[in-house]
């Protein structure tokens, strides 16, 4: 979910996506030291049956980059998932990055 900050400072799901990416945090850092779910611990989680890995589009930017640690500067680039996006306040945040947003693209 990306959160939307309007133009009067209120901030979108904010504590919704917060508490998400909390708990997502909590369990990527156990997992990363060693301790797995136990059967215990799945016993309420849901059953997904004759799965496969897939994709889904998630929301983004493009436009031309200056300043990437990794990007050419002045080329064409797609960030990656979109999280905070306060076009009024001047940047956005991705799962990577903040960055500063200048002019938006025109329909022309």
């Amino acid at each position: 979910m990306s959160i939307i900050i309007l133009p009067n400072g209120t901030a979108l799901h904010m504590d919704k996506e917060l508490h998400l990416l909390t708990e997502l945090q909590r369990d990527i850092a156990r997992i990363d030291d060693g301790w797995h779910p136990s059967e215990r611990d799945l016993a309420d989680a849901p059953i997904l049956e004759h799965w496969s890995l897939g994709m889904r589009m998630q929301p983004c930017l493009t436009g031309e980059v200056y300043g990437h640690p990794k990007l050419r500067s002045g080329g064409r680039s797609i960030t990656s998932q979109l999280h905070l996006f306060a076009p009024h306040y001047g940047y956005a945040r991705t799962l990577s990055r903040f960055y500063r947003l200048g002019p938006p693209a025109t329909d022309g």
